[in-house]
């Protein structure tokens, strides 16, 4: 793993506050069978790198539709949790600056605003240009990634209850800059036993700055849906899978 620095929302820190509960809250996050299909739909036995793998919810369908998966995590509590399978594995590493061989992969995926867990635009750009260096000649990058909605000025300071039941209230409090395009939040826990915090922070881009950074990191892009069943990306979608192709 890489150490962490001085950074409170640091590469690491999602993962160390998120890991125990991660699976339980966000098991209906990427539906990971389209997600396995979706990149079989570019041809069988591929080396896949998949940043942020967490406990490895997305790797083992994708492996399990026949490719040989690397996961890459900053966080040693995902890692501890992670369900490896027969050909999978994770490594510890910041995104930003991995530890992998160049040119070793056929596909880089980057699912579900993972990459805006890099909440600084030189964060993204270097890691789009490490996956740029990942790839081979013609290789994909696969983003995944939400669409901001128009800014509005009522939604920069919220809180809202994200669950309740007899023992505990999880409360969801975000204040959004919308000229640093950054939104910081905490979930914060209350049970019987006490109160736990969650941090975690985002920046968010356009889908036209997602394709300029892109562009200068050796990517053109190839193709674009609303989810990974392919729907067409009009007005309504709020949702964005981008492939990328390295050239």
């Amino acid at each position: 793993m890489v150490p962490p620095g001085n950074d409170p929302f640091g590469p690491d820190r999602y993962g160390e506050s998120f890991a125990d509960v991660y699976d339980d809250w966000y098991d209906d996050v990427s539906d990971a069978e389209a997600t396995a299909a979706f990149v079989s739909g570019f041809g069988p036995d591929q080396r896949v790198l998949e940043l942020g793998v967490g406990t490895g919810r997305l790797s083992l369908a994708i492996d399990a539709a026949g490719h040989d998966v690397v996961g890459l995590d900053a966080s040693v509590s995902m890692l501890d949790r992670f369900r490896s399978s027969t050909r999978s594995f994770a490594v510890g590493g910041d995104m930003a600056v991995m530890p992998v061989r160049t040119g070793a992969f056929d596909t880089v995926l980057v699912a579900t605003n993972t990459l805006f867990n890099l909440h600084t635009e030189a964060g993204q750009v270097s890691c789009l240009a490490e996956c740029r260096r990942a790839l081979r000649l013609g290789g994909r990058l696969i983003v995944e990634a939400m669409i901001p909605a128009i800014a509005d000025p009522a939604l920069d300071r919220i809180v809202t209850t994200r669950s309740l039941d007899v023992d505990t209230a999880v409360l969801t409090a975000t204040i959004r800059d919308t000229e640093a395009q950054q939104i910081t939040g905490q979930h914060i826990e209350f049970s019987n036993s006490g109160v736990r915090m969650r941090p975690w922070k985002i920046r968010y881009t356009t889908l036209e700055q997602l394709d300029a950074m892109t562009s200068e990191a050796g990517f053109r892009l190839g193709q674009r849906s609303a989810d990974w069943n392919g729907s067409p990306v009009d007005e309504s979608s709020s949702n964005a899978v981008s492939v990328f192709v390295a050239v």
